[in-house]
């Protein structure tokens, strides 16, 4: 276990050094953070609460988020293995473990400036301007707080640590960079419509909502969107409700990060015995 550690740590401090040099991902927070601004004042929501905030954001959040995290990670792995720098990594006593590990967990401490960063900002603007003067808040005192933007902002950075996670995966799958912006593409509309697209085609097709809704967790987005409306959004109109198993929903989140941990981790593992099997059956295909 120690070396492990010593592995993840030293690869996360090469890792963040790394990034540091890449500009860009400033570029983004601040991007970020004017898209997130201009919603909530064009929706109205900094002016009322925090709940009513997190209504006008909660769309937006799960197109940009799984956005961003892509772009963070879909090249993370990538870049050793294309320059030959992994082999070179492998020559020391790094696990491919610790090494995805460590790349994973660097990547995951930029997406929380990136993201976590603009979030905050926003929440602490709402805070500062918000003057709740709806009927809900007039009536429930103390409902619209603080913590609740908290639950939001911790629910957005698992969300955006699942996708992230799904990134690397794709990074570790591809073999070029056009490959891995193709892959990344395709698991963010998977991730992002796959779910709902599912959904709606199983109502089309006669099923009662009440058979689907325990599925309604199981996609990055559904999980989600199911915890904002069960712990933020829920709180001030239905605070008995059940939008979706807590339980199931966070454990989608976390299942989805280890699968990417999984299949980044077995890909670079046998990438050199795949990469043998191929030139084995080239040659023997060029004999015929």
């Amino acid at each position: 276990m120690s070396r492990l550690l010593a592995d993840i740590g030293t690869v996360f401090r090469r890792e963040l050094v790394t990034v540091r040099r890449t500009p860009g991902y400033a570029v983004l927070a601040a991007g970020l953070l004017v898209v997130l601004g201009g919603l909530v004042a064009v929706g109205g929501g900094g002016g009322t609460g925090f709940v009513p905030a997190v209504v006008d954001l909660l769309l937006p959040t799960e197109l940009l988020v799984p956005l961003l995290a892509i772009v963070l990670g879909y090249r993370a792995l990538l870049t050793d293995a294309a320059s030959g720098e992994f082999a070179v990594i492998k020559t020391y006593p790094v696990s491919t473990v610790g090494y995805v590990l460590g790349v994973l967990l660097a990547r995951i401490a930029v997406l929380v400036a990136i993201v976590g960063l603009p979030f905050a900002l926003v929440g602490l603007y709402i805070w500062i301007t918000a003057t709740p003067d709806t009927g809900i808040f007039a009536t429930h005192s103390g409902v619209d707080s603080p913590l609740l933007f908290v639950r939001f902002l911790a629910f957005v950075l698992l969300f955006g640590t699942a996708y992230l996670s799904l990134a690397a995966a794709v990074s570790a799958l591809a073999s070029s960079r056009r490959s891995a912006i193709a892959l990344g593409l395709l698991a963010l509309l998977v991730g992002v419509l796959g779910g709902d697209l599912a959904i709606l085609r199983s109502l089309a097709g006669g099923a009662s909502p009440d058979s689907i809704a325990g599925s309604l967790g199981l996609t990055p987005n559904g999980a989600f969107r199911g915890l904002v409306f069960e712990h933020v959004i829920g709180v001030a109109f239905t605070p008995d409700g059940r939008f979706v198993q807590t339980g199931r929903a966070v454990g989608s989140l976390v299942g989805w990060i280890l699968a990417g941990i999984a299949v980044a981790v077995t890909t670079l593992t046998y990438a050199a015995r795949v990469d043998v099997v191929v030139e084995r059956a080239r040659e023997r295909f060029g004999e015929y």
